[in-house]
């Protein structure tokens, strides 16, 4: 297993203690950090993207089941195990009920460690496996969807190119999802290429003498992806020299075991797509583009997604809300939904968390919609949401997201369709304050 990712952090009250267990762990290529109290432990975990905890049961500042607690609760996705003396056992395996992974006795052997780090981390990418695509894709009603349907069976059966055209919101990530799971591919990799919109934002790396180093970003990400499916988020996002790289790889690959799907999304109109592009890259692949339908005046498709982010509001959020008043519900159908269904899902969590009834009342509306009164009267405003909906200010993006996720930041990932690792990044860059 390659650890070189890995951010482990080592809490226990007696700093030798924990400088023998960073020394073991470094060793086998982890990156590893310590705390000996609770505190401490904390404010390192708000600071870093930690994949595992592996904390003593019994702390001088805190008991472990309150720390195991407050992890789970500000990043779900963070493995704890929990390392005990023989005489707490016990409490070690009851830890174990509220979320903790594994625990370990104390006189603590390497090897008896690294194994249950290999296996916490194994059943880790089980679960994620087996979940992968409960939420990424759900099948709308309407003749439309019916249409898009075939188009993307077509393209996973047939194992073809393809663009994805859509305005922001509208499913572009899970529609690849969709193609990647339904494919000839599911045990191959699906890699992900995004860059940043600049003109130089990607360099082509020549000095190297070694051939893996001497690729461009693109080719790396393409021999990874080696025999599945790589997608190219942003497909205006290359430079002309990457557009180049990526014409020679839908024209010469060769129709073996190892070819590569590869999948392309813009949320620009063909028309603007066609400024951007080498003219025979856009020419290659315009022709059999699929556009996603926008939500906006769609009253069944609304009406059928807000019943399904209820479900899963509920599920995360460990509610019971059983409907919609017919009030709130006229207003879900009649707003535009300019950001689609990545802001109808937003509006539905936030939503769950402001009620406490059996349905989500009509009262709530001034806060999910953003009302302003004018001469009595109470009118739609032009920016639900205001803060995920400014795309040239992640800050307050990601403010509103760990606000809806009550700040549990595997959620407000999800919320922001990024990985948590790149949240934290963010909330350094940015400043963003935390108060959990």
């Amino acid at each position: 297993m390659d650890n070189t990712r890995r951010n482990i952090l080592v809490i226990d009250d007696n700093l030798t203690v924990c400088l023998m267990l960073k020394s073991w762990l470094v060793k086998k290529g982890f990156s590893v950090e310590t705390a000996t109290h609770v505190d401490g432990a904390k404010e390192k975990v708000r600071e870093h993207p930690f994949d595992l905890i592996l904390t003593d049961i019994r702390m001088p500042d805190a008991d472990g089941f309150s720390f195991l607690s407050w992890v789970k609760k500000y990043d779900s996705d963070i493995l704890v195990i929990m390392m005990t003396g023989y005489a707490d056992i016990e409490s070690a395996v009851e830890s174990m009920k509220s979320g903790a992974v594994d625990y370990i006795s104390k006189p603590i052997e390497p090897e008896q460690l690294f194994k249950k780090i290999d296996e916490a981390f194994i059943l880790q990418e089980n679960m994620l496996k087996n979940s992968r695509f409960n939420d990424d894709f759900i099948k709308f009603p309407g003749k439309e969807y019916e249409q898009l349907y075939k188009q993307l069976d077509h393209t996973a059966e047939n194992n073809t190119h393809r663009l994805i055209i859509g305005d922001r919101g509208t499913g572009k990530l899970s529609v690849v999802r969709y193609i990647y799971e339904k494919g000839i591919h599911l045990s191959k990799p699906l890699v992900i290429f995004d860059i940043e919109k600049s003109a130089d934002a990607v360099t082509l790396r020549r000095a190297s003498s070694n051939e893996a180093e001497d690729r461009s970003p693109l080719m790396q990400k393409f021999h990874e992806a080696k025999g599945g499916l790589l997608y190219i988020r942003q497909l205006t996002h290359l430079n002309i020299n990457l557009q180049d790289e990526l014409l020679s790889i839908l024209t010469r690959q060769k129709r073996d075991d190892d070819f590569i799907q590869v999948i392309m999304s813009t949320d620009m109109s063909k028309r603007e797509l066609q400024e951007y592009l080498i003219p025979k890259l856009y020419y290659l692949i315009e022709p059999e583009c699929i556009t996603l339908p926008t939500l906006k005046g769609k009253k069944e498709v609304i009406i059928f997604l807000a019943a399904h982010f209820l479900q899963f509001a509920n599920s995360t959020l460990h509610k019971q809300i059983q409907d919609f008043d017919p009030a709130i519900q006229d207003q879900l159908v009649g707003y535009a939904w300019p950001g689609n269904i990545q802001e109808l899902k937003n509006c539905i969590i936030k939503a769950a968390l402001l009620t406490e009834e059996a349905a989500i009342s009509a009262s709530i509306a001034p806060v999910l919609f953003g009302y302003e009164s004018k001469n009595g009267s109470r009118l739609l405003s032009s920016s639900p949401i205001q803060g995920l909906r400014k795309e040239n200010y992640e800050k307050e993006k990601i403010m509103e997201a760990l606000e809806l996720a009550k700040g549990n930041k595997t959620m407000a990932a999800s919320i922001l369709n990024i990985d948590r690792k790149t949240l934290y990044n963010k909330i350094k860059l940015y400043n963003v304050p935390i108060h959990n």
